[in-house]
């Protein structure tokens, strides 16, 4: 099965190989003789980058190859470890490819008035069609010898369910009276994003140190009475605390209850914090899901962001009124007091990717509905997409003044609001956001609870996928590379620190690693992430 598996994947490089084969010799024949001097990167050489890939690739299909022929046989049928991550590394790469390329073509037409306007769209949709059936060849592969999927749904619905398991137990333990807890503020300055993902590293820090987690959530702006106005509660056995004895984090084993701090006071931080995996489920999560510390902060959202029947009730009577169904792509366009925060993109900015989605669909469905789940707090916005966009399908939740004001946005009719958004926007085949914003982030995380790996349902204008006062992150290179402006060499298997998160999610396409002497841009088709894997006891 691997050696079938394998042949494949070098069949996918090998229509790679045309396809930027193709791409080049289009822009080098349309060029003047001179056009490699000046694009970005000095004397960067195309059909040598593109030689040097492929020969990267053919070198790690021979590895992998090799390692799969030593490997012993399982009985369970299922993907090896080494198949999937190289599944999943080719995709990205391939698409990264695509955008190099694509941008390099962007920027050869922007100086040469000889390519008509006409024959350089035309050349892009030809180069983005191949790329999406490439990359539903390679969503194909995933099912190989997997009986459509079969093994992929059964490994995240048992794996997810044990970590429910021991969510529960953390939460519901034998004497409440006795049992040692930490307690969580739900107060934060900011928004309900941020205000989750404080909730989120308050419930991994009770998961690292054992203790049931209480939340304290009197006088909460968006709803005074607390969290279970909206929500079902963290336990149905254990919710109250003692002050006596209660010391501030980290406390001591000794502590009946600790105190857990706000972003910027977390110290020392806890070790269970994103984007780490415990070691007891790393090599299943790895197999499994294309970012698993994604994965594993779903799960804490998955326990506790249940909503009171009330809601789900309001959510229901909305997907009556405004006909969701499927394929849908969820948009969530950031605007009012986000304009200090992060860029401005104007709606065709994000547009432009669902125009993407849809012609993916196309090549095998001509027919396709396009239809798009709108969310945004700006009611311009709704109006400016039905203008411009007559050919879509425009959903959206009808929002109460409340969200729209910025002195009600903190408010129990807006955060209803806020929930019936990203109950359609989750539920959505893809999502096109920004990263910068945690209430982005918090869709993408809680889409991760919803299949069995939505890592890549998304795209992002700004930034990479991240999580404030993360744990440092690591690259490390998969091939030899020498730089050849600097004429300094990474060696294979060197392991490098890579930024928090990048600005840039689409034209990022190197890492900056600094030596003491300089600075040297390895391309990320030579790095892979180093997944953080982290000692922690399970309840």
């Amino acid at each position: 099965m691997g050696t079938l598996r394998e042949s494949k994947m070098c069949i996918v490089v090998l229509v790679m190989t045309a396809l930027v084969t193709t791409l080049l010799s289009l822009a080098l024949n349309f060029s003047p003789s001179s056009v490699i001097n000046w694009l970005p990167l000095q004397q960067l050489d195309l059909q040598a980058v593109f030689n040097q890939t492929f020969t990267n690739y053919q070198a790690d299909m021979s590895e992998r190859s090799r390692k799969n022929e030593t490997a012993a046989p399982t009985s369970e049928s299922k993907p090896t470890l080494d198949f999937e991550v190289t599944r999943r590394l080719v995709e990205t790469n391939l698409r990264d490819a695509y955008f190099f390329f694509s941008n390099q073509l962007k920027q050869l037409y922007s100086s040469n008035t000889k390519m008509k306007p006409e024959d350089f769209k035309n050349l892009q949709k030809e180069g983005a069609e191949r790329i999406r059936i490439l990359q539903y060849d390679l969503r194909r592969l995933g099912q190989v010898g997997d009986e459509e999927g079969s093994w992929r749904q059964r490994e995240a619905k048992e794996l997810s369910e044990e970590i429910q398991q021991r969510l529960h137990r953390l939460q519901h333990p034998p004497d409440c009276a006795t049992a040692k807890k930490l307690l969580c503020d739900l107060n934060a300055p900011c928004g309900f994003g941020c205000e989750i993902h404080h909730l989120i590293h308050c419930f991994m820090a009770a998961y690292e140190k054992n203790r049931t987690l209480i939340l304290n959530s009197a006088g909460w702006r968006y709803s005074p009475k607390g969290w279970e106005t909206v929500f079902q509660p963290f336990s149905e056995t254990c919710t109250n605390f003692s002050a006596k004895n209660m010391t501030n984090w980290p406390g001591t084993n000794e502590s009946q209850t600790v105190r857990f701090p706000d972003f910027y006071t977390m110290i020392p931080p806890p070790v269970n914090l994103p984007l780490a995996i415990p070691q007891d489920i790393s090599e299943r999560l790895i197999r499994l899901h294309g970012s698993p510390g994604v994965w594993w902060v779903g799960q804490f959202i998955k326990y506790f962001f249940k909503l009171h029947p009330y809601v789900k009730e309001m959510i229901n009577n909305t997907q009556k009124a405004i006909q969701f169904q499927h394929p849908i792509v969820g948009v969530h366009v950031r605007r009012t007091n986000k304009y200090t925060e992060a860029r401005f993109y104007n709606v065709d900015d994000y547009m432009e990717q669902a125009e993407e989605y849809f012609a993916g669909l196309e090549i095998f469905n001509p027919n396709v509905t396009r239809r798009i789940y709108l969310a945004s707090e700006e009611p311009k916005v709704y109006e400016e997409v039905k203008l411009k966009y007559p050919h879509y399908k425009i959903l959206y939740h009808q929002k109460k003044i409340d969200v729209v004001q910025m002195s009600t946005r903190r408010s129990l009719t807006s955060l209803r609001d806020l929930l019936v958004d990203i109950h359609f926007l989750t539920h959505s085949d893809y999502v096109i956001l920004t990263f910068s914003s945690n209430f982005g982030r918090l869709v993408y995380e809680i889409m991760q609870t919803l299949h069995p790996d939505a890592s890549d349902k998304f795209y992002s204008l700004d930034s990479t996928y991240f999580s404030y006062a993360q744990r440092p992150s690591f690259l490390k290179s998969r091939f030899h590379h020498h730089d050849r402006r600097t004429n300094l060499t990474i060696e294979q298997g060197k392991k490098l620190m890579s930024p928090s998160w990048s600005h840039d999610f689409r034209n990022d396409l190197y890492l900056p690693y600094k030596t003491s002497e300089k600075t040297v841009a390895i391309p990320y088709y030579k790095l892979e992430n180093v997944v953080d894997v982290v000692n922690v006891d399970s309840p």
